[in-house]
Order: C-alpha cells, then structure tokens, then sequence
C-alpha cells in the first residue's frame, strides 16, 4: 500500500509541472550595463533596463521569442554624451527542467539589432541605425503551478554596435533581467 501511495504521489507531484505551451506576452526590468570604448580607453556604465517580449513556449524547456530591450542613458564620459541603447532580438531559449519541479535553467542564444546612440531617448531610436550581432545569455526559469505565467532570470550580451555611426567608439550592452510572462491557450 506504502508503494501505491508512493506512486501516487510521485506522479500527481510531476503533472502539477506539466508542460504548458502557446503564445506569451510578457516583460522585465532590470540593470543594464552598457561598456563604452573609443580609441583605446573603456567606461562601463550601469543603469535601469526595460524589456518587453512576445514568444511560443514549445514546452517548458524551450521558446522562441522576439523582444525589444531599452538601456537607459548613462553618464556623459569623455565629454562623448550619454550612451542609450535599443536592441531588437530573437532568441531561442533551451534549457532543461530539472526533474518533479517548474525550475528550468536555460541558455539564450539569438541574433538581434543594437542602436546605441548618444544623447538619444528611446523614441527617437525606433527607426535608426542599427548593427546586426549574435546575442547569448543564462538563467533560470520558473513556472508558476496552477497557472499559465512564469518568472525569469537571465543575464543576457547583446554584442557591441558602433555608437552614432562613429566607427572609433562602441557600446556593448548587456543586462540582468527579471521578466514575466503569462501563457496563452
């Protein structure tokens, strides 16, 4: 009898995590940090981070998603400016679940579109100029038992772009992201 209940409860146990796939819309907040060279010398700048999502969960294992990503102005170095950075991405995220509970750790690998700008704000960045890199990232991922919504998270590098189209200073931006998501039917 020990051993029935056992199973019992070992399987009601692993389908409380089933699996749960479809579209999602989401976001996050967190800190971004932006590290600027030009001609040799380097600053890094940390600042808050914005981040909104749309993406298909396969499974908890793996998603495909779109996502648009603001680091906010930094400090004026080197009488430059200051640096904000948009950036357009899509990434994939495998990972593994670890077994009986909603925790998956998952890597980010995608490529995406950096505009970083100096003394430029998020609006007038939408249509700019942009430089095409590979992103790549880590973290983990829980999904919330008895609903659709899950919590991430993630440390992602979004690769270096020119600032401004000036070829002598770059900005490499990368954040730590908490998000969220709710999954739909």
């Amino acid at each position: 009898m020990k051993r029935i209940l056992g199973i019992i409860l070992t399987l009601a146990a692993v389908s409380s995590f089933a699996d749960t796939s479809g579209f999602y819309v989401g976001g996050g907040l967190g800190y971004g940090s932006q590290q600027n060279n030009y001609m040799g010398q380097s600053n890094t700048d940390g600042t808050p981070a914005l981040r909104a999502q749309i993406g298909y969960q396969f499974a908890s294992w793996i998603d495909a998603e779109l996502g648009w990503n603001y680091i906010t102005q930094g400090n004026n170095w080197n009488n430059l400016g200051n640096t904000s950075t948009t950036i357009y991405d899509f990434s994939f995220t495998p990972g593994f679940t670890l077994p009986a509970t909603p925790v998956t750790i998952f890597v980010r690998l995608g490529v995406d579109a950096v505009s970083a700008n100096l003394n430029s704000s998020w609006y007038n960045q939408i249509i700019s100029n942009s430089t095409a890199n590979f992103l790549y990232g880590a973290g983990v991922k829980i999904d919330i038992p008895g609903t659709r919504t899950f919590i991430r998270a993630e440390y992602i590098n979004y690769g270096a772009a020119p600032n401004n189209n000036n070829n002598n200073l770059t900005t490499t931006p990368t954040a730590l992201m908490i998000n969220a998501a709710y999954v739909f039917d």
